[in-house]
């Protein structure tokens, strides 16, 4: 289940808030801040679906950088 959590933060840091995390996952987004808190968790069937979205969400987002080489802090040139 840790790595659950830890899906979800890392899907969180990508898509940016937790809401998007749980449109991503179809789920209401109360479920998802249970899930990081450790208040609730899914079935253990649906961990496995909620962590294979996750993974394609990283994935995805890993390939839509705009410059392998760049650094965020690199002036772009002109």
């Amino acid at each position: 289940m840790h790595d659950f959590t830890n899906l979800l933060l890392a899907a969180s840091q990508t898509l940016g808030t937790l809401l998007d995390v749980a449109n991503a996952l179809q789920v209401e987004p109360k479920l998802v801040y249970r899930w990081m808190a450790g208040f609730e968790r899914p079935s253990p069937a649906n961990v496995m679906v909620y962590k294979a979205r996750l993974i394609e969400l990283r994935m995805a987002s890993r390939a839509s950088v705009s410059h392998p080489r760049r650094r965020r802090f690199d002036p772009r040139a002109a």
